[in-house]
């Protein structure tokens, strides 16, 4: 396995594909948040951009699978969800004018020649996601508590959102890689069903076995103020792959089983 030094070096990138010649590439790097937009920009834009022109030179192009993100869509009213792919783009988030940006590129390399689908994420959560996203966080205070439980400190629960288990978003990112057949298009990688978020807490709370007091800061903020935000999965049925499948009991369960053996390991 060869490590890039520097994602912005053009030549290293090209000297890496020329290296490895790929039929297919996965690109899955990028970060939801950074100390600046230069920093933003550098991880979820400039890399794709000299990934695809570093393809675009290769002898043999492979194709190309970019990890997009609902964020890119911006608010959506209540009455046009689930939320198609032709819906035009508005993100009112850093982040989701980063990955629309690299969409953006991907669709523009994509007129020289490359192909490639966007598969665009809704809200993948399992074991080892980001203490930043809400039930990651969760997890990480809950495994800190000890048998008499304590206060679980939360922003607002009151939104539904398209969760899924990464470990089934993972398999359908594969078979996008290998299966899509367009030259270039964008695919929502969702399940069409809303789930709660403060309903997925009380169940991780149950699981724990622990007694624990949610407590509001408002002072905590995700990255959208969106109340609902649902993914049309029509075109992901339509190419014959099933997005459905999420046990959410199993899927919260590794997540606190993960955070507990991580603080066990510290």
């Amino acid at each position: 396995m060869r490590v890039l030094s520097d994602p912005g070096n053009v030549a290293e990138v090209r000297e890496l594909l020329s290296h490895a010649q790929p039929q297919i590439i996965m690109h899955l790097a990028g970060v939801t948040s950074a100390s600046s937009n230069r920093a933003l920009y550098d991880a979820n834009v400039v890399f794709a951009a000299n990934l695809m022109d570093a393809a675009l030179t290769m002898t043999h192009r492979p194709r190309v699978l970019l990890a997009g993100s609902a964020a890119e869509y911006g608010p959506v009213p209540t009455e046009l969800l689930p939320v198609r792919e032709d819906f035009a783009c508005r993100p009112n988030t850093p982040y989701g004018a980063s990955k629309l940006a690299q969409t953006n590129h991907a669709f523009m390399v994509a007129e020289r020649g490359l192909s490639l689908v966007v598969a665009r994420l809704f809200n993948p959560i399992g074991p080892g996601m980001p203490k930043s996203l809400a039930l990651g966080s969760f997890a990480q205070q809950i495994a800190q508590m000890d048998a008499r439980g304590a206060v679980l400190t939360t922003g607002d629960l009151d939104v539904v959102r398209d969760f899924m288990d990464v470990r089934i978003a993972a398999e359908l990112l594969v078979e996008l890689a290998l299966n899509s057949t367009s030259h270039a298009e964008v695919v929502n990688v969702c399940t069409g069903h809303g789930r709660r978020l403060l309903e997925l807490t009380h169940k991780l709370i149950e699981i724990s076995g622990v007694p624990v007091r949610l407590q509001r800061d408002d002072a905590r903020r995700g990255n959208s103020d969106v109340r609902a935000f649902v993914g049309d999965p029509s075109k992901l049925k339509s190419m014959g792959l099933n997005p459905d499948g999420s046990d959410m009991d199993a899927v919260l369960k590794a997540i606190l089983q993960d955070a507990r053996d991580e603080i066990r390991a510290t």
